[in-house]
């Protein structure tokens, strides 16, 4: 059973005979008591006109502030005036708020899903110094469709799919897009996009033990670096050599497998996410890439 998950949409209103950095103050501690009382986020809307009586002229740097002053409480930026901010600028600044949260701006999935083609034009895309993309797919699936029909098969493969999503969304990551019945997501972080992985893999399994035979085998490849991201198809999308790597590595992969590089695997935390578990390093010819690529394969 899905859990319900309880927010606050602020506009942070004036009161009268309250100074301004009292007011902000008062915010601050309020929001400390949702972080203890358990709340999920905190979405603010920006606003620049005495009208709506907001004095949030700024959510990245109210958010900011309120980042150092709780520990769990997620960040929803309502709405950017987009025609008062640069696109890169803007972007930049987002990814400063959710370094000083400690990846708990909304930036992810919800972002996403918000903004839409409002974020980079294709002819404006932008370079993302490091970001680890996750592929998947499902082994065996056209002789599931074989098996027991198109609209049978359509309907597990998306079932598979809101799983895989509920599990990118938790480890702080993103679905990109999905082709076919494979998914590519993406995190900022490389030792998130490992846990995500590896529940995936349970979470698919957990969908098989309802089914007379394994009809869900999954495979997954992630590799780490820099990409250039566009907006297509009102869709935040990744282009490059990483998201061809990562793609390529996915390819690798047998059923039940997980593999990544060398860029991934070496990252921070990602050893301790794997301590316990099987890897097997070995080198692979990946088409497109000068040289022998390491590999790990779980």
């Amino acid at each position: 059973m899905n859990r319900i998950r309880f927010g606050v949409f602020d506009h942070i209103e004036h009161l009268p005979g309250v100074p301004l950095h009292a007011l902000y103050e008062g915010r601050l501690q309020q929001m400390e008591a949702l972080d203890e009382a358990g709340f999920f986020a905190y979405h603010l809307a920006e606003h620049h006109t005495p009208a709506v009586h907001s004095m949030a002229p700024s959510q990245n740097v109210f958010l900011s502030a309120a980042a150092q002053r709780t520990k769990r409480l997620r960040f929803g930026p309502g709405v950017y005036v987009l025609p008062l901010h640069h696109p890169l600028r803007l972007i930049e600044e987002v990814s400063m708020l959710d370094h000083l949260s400690g990846g708990r701006l909304l930036t992810t999935q919800t972002f996403r899903d918000y903004f839409r083609s409002e974020i980079i034009r294709a002819t404006e895309g932008i370079a993302v110094r490091d970001v680890t993309l996750l592929f998947t797919d499902l082994k065996g699936s056209t002789a599931l469709y074989e098996r027991i029909g198109d609209l049978n098969a359509y309907m597990l493969v998306q079932r598979h799919f809101e799983e895989l999503q509920a599990v990118t969304v938790k480890h702080r990551g993103a679905v990109t897009k999905t082709i076919g019945d494979a998914v590519m997501a993406a995190f900022l972080d490389p030792a998130d996009a490992v846990r995500a992985a590896l529940e995936m893999r349970e979470a698919i399994e957990r969908l098989n033990r309802d089914r007379v035979q394994r009809d869900f085998v999954l495979k997954i490849g992630l590799h780490r670096g820099a990409a250039i991201a566009v907006t297509l198809n009102e869709r935040l999308d990744y282009f490059g050599q990483t998201v061809n790597i990562a793609a390529r590595v996915q390819n690798l992969a047998g059923g039940d497998e997980i593999w990544m590089t060398d860029d991934v695997h070496a990252a921070p935390g990602v050893d301790g996410v794997l301590q316990s578990l099987a890897v097997q390093r070995s080198e692979a010819e990946l088409k497109g890439v000068a040289g022998a690529v390491p590999v790990y394969r779980v």
